[in-house]
């Protein structure tokens, strides 16, 4: 899949230019967009995040447990006649949940609505028996299916609400911004390092990088803390390695027309890139599930089919 801005000439030039005041606003739309070089597939044949599958089929395996759980009292025949009813509805409820799991795996996004509702009460029954029984957490990891139940339903609340689940599930296309701050945001820089000229190299974990082959700066409160090409001569790796070296990303920026990158990082740090050149290679962003190149023209993105959000329609 390729990430792309509008074609540059599209785009208001970058020279100087006296502009009459009735000059009429530009008609580009700069929001960036996913799209294929190929015919666009229909939204059941793109591939969907790795996850959905799993957690739709952990929450079978739920439904399937309490599914059998109840026909084999149900078959037992040692329940009261009062209850018999009540045993024969909870099976079709189960049989419901197992049909709404089946949309949630083909993408529809109100029954990614439902397993959030599921999720949250199951997360406030267990607040609530962690509450009766005084808070004691060890009781609850006694019952392994209800403890799984709760760590279950506590990422289900989190990962579902994520920019790139919610695209998926919508049938829309995450922006440039949207991917790189959803890969990027929280991970901590773990290496500052400078291999040649005036290219530089900040690794992250979980096997993410950022090459910068243009300026830069790090801004510290709003102060200038460090600037890649300074003309005062300094040690710039051991400076660059103090300021961003242990320090996690916060959040990411990206300007639609520049492609300048904007990572706020903890303690009031954020490094700034900006383009000199129109032509010119600005900065790659890399990790297992996405690559990301840009320049102050485009921005091309490559993204894994297992984290690949759906066309734009």
């Amino acid at each position: 899949m390729v990430l792309r801005q509008p074609h540059p000439e599209h785009l208001p030039s970058r020279r100087a230019s006296p502009c009459p005041p009735t000059l009429e606003p530009l008609a580009a739309d700069y929001t960036f967009s996913i799209v294929r070089i190929t015919e666009p597939a229909p939204a059941h044949e793109i591939a969907r995040p790795a996850g959905v599958g799993l957690t739709a089929f952990a929450l079978a395996a739920l439904v399937a447990v309490d599914l059998i759980r109840g026909s084999l009292q149900l078959s037992s025949g040692t329940l009261a006649p009062a209850l018999i009813f009540e045993q024969v509805f909870a099976i079709f409820g189960r049989g419901v949940e197992l049909l709404l799991l089946w949309h949630y795996w083909r993408g529809q996004n109100w029954s990614r609505i439902f397993v959030l509702l599921w999720s949250f009460f199951i997360a406030a029954r267990a607040l609530s028996a962690l509450i009766d029984r005084a808070s004691n957490l060890t009781s609850l990891m006694s019952e392994p299916l209800s403890f799984f139940h709760l760590l279950l339903a506590l990422w289900l609340l989190y990962w579902l609400n994520t920019r790139a689940l919610r695209a998926w599930f919508k049938k829309m296309s995450a922006t440039a911004a949207d991917l790189i701050a959803e890969h990027l945001s929280g991970k901590l820089c773990t290496a500052v390092d400078k291999p040649s000229g005036d290219l530089w190299r900040l690794s992250f974990e979980h096997g993410a990088e950022l090459t910068l082959a243009c300026p830069w700066r790090i801004a510290l409160d709003d102060n200038l803390a460090f600037a890649s090409r300074a003309p005062e001569p300094r040690d710039e790796q051991d400076e660059a390695r103090r300021l961003l070296q242990n320090i996690r990303v916060k959040s990411v920026r990206v300007a639609p027309r520049t492609s300048d990158l904007f990572l706020s990082f903890e303690m009031g740090i954020e490094l700034q890139t900006w383009s000199t050149d129109p032509d010119s290679h600005q900065w790659t962003y890399s990790d297992p599930a996405l690559t990301v190149t840009a320049d102050a023209a485009s921005l091309a993105a490559q993204l894994s089919d297992a984290s690949a959000p759906p066309h734009a329609s």
